[in-house]
């Protein structure tokens, strides 16, 4: 990553920057709730980082035909995919742990429910990296994952803004199908929200689109843009 200062600049550096004013806003405000300020925190971090940056690391890897000579080095496909992926979803998870360490800071978590917070995490991450993969196989060059990734991306956000401006009990299945929305449903049964339910509606979701945008992308994936 750090051989694109761009990649780095939108997978470290903003994303955190996001998530601190996140936190800054429910903290000063105290509107959204602890369990929807991090579920829109988690979407944040899975959108630019486990996504966005997972997206332009293997366009980039392509273009200078890394992915091509790990390919002929004998290694499965699904090793380079997973190795070429695994950092930025590492670096979601860190950015997660130290800007959670800032929520337990300043309000504690407990009662925090773990499970569902590990699952929102853990689910979430994985569901941005198949569609990273998924992604890359329509982007060119690392350049243009700026607008390849806007489409996912919006969902990401947009289904975690829409969530928190829905009571807990009225999220339905169509809003869960959303990546962000599940997330942030996650959350907010981690936080024992009223009427927030229970796992199985908000993981589900998250399983069926990790498996289909991996099956997708097994089959139209590009190893080399020269074929």
């Amino acid at each position: 990553m750090r051989r694109s200062g761009l990649t780095v600049a939108l997978g470290v550096v903003l994303p955190v920057a996001l998530g601190l004013l996140i936190l800054w806003a429910e903290a000063d405000t105290g509107r959204a709730g602890p369990g929807v300020a991090v579920g829109l925190l988690l979407s944040t971090l899975m959108a630019l980082t486990a996504y966005v940056s997972a997206t332009t690391t293997l366009a980039a890897r392509r273009q200078q035909s890394v992915l091509r000579r790990l390919r002929n080095s004998g290694a499965s496909d699904t090793a380079i995919l997973t190795g070429t992926l695994v950092p930025s979803a590492m670096l979601s998870v860190a950015q997660t742990v130290v800007l959670l360490g800032v929520v337990a800071a300043a309000d504690g978590l407990g009662g925090v429910a773990a499970v569902p917070l590990v699952l929102a995490v853990m689910t979430g991450t994985a569901v941005a990296c198949a569609f990273a993969a998924l992604t890359a196989a329509f982007t060119s060059a690392p350049e243009l994952a700026q607008l390849t990734t806007t489409p996912i991306a919006l969902a990401f956000l947009g289904g975690a803004l829409w969530t928190a401006q829905t009571p807990p009990g009225e999220v339905t299945w169509m809003m869960l199908s959303l990546p962000g929305a599940a997330v942030t449903q996650l959350a907010r049964i981690a936080w024992q929200e009223p009427g927030a339910g229970g796992l199985l509606p908000a993981v589900v979701p998250l399983a069926l689109a990790a498996v289909a945008a991996v099956g997708t992308a097994s089959r139209v994936f590009t190893w080399d843009l020269r074929r």
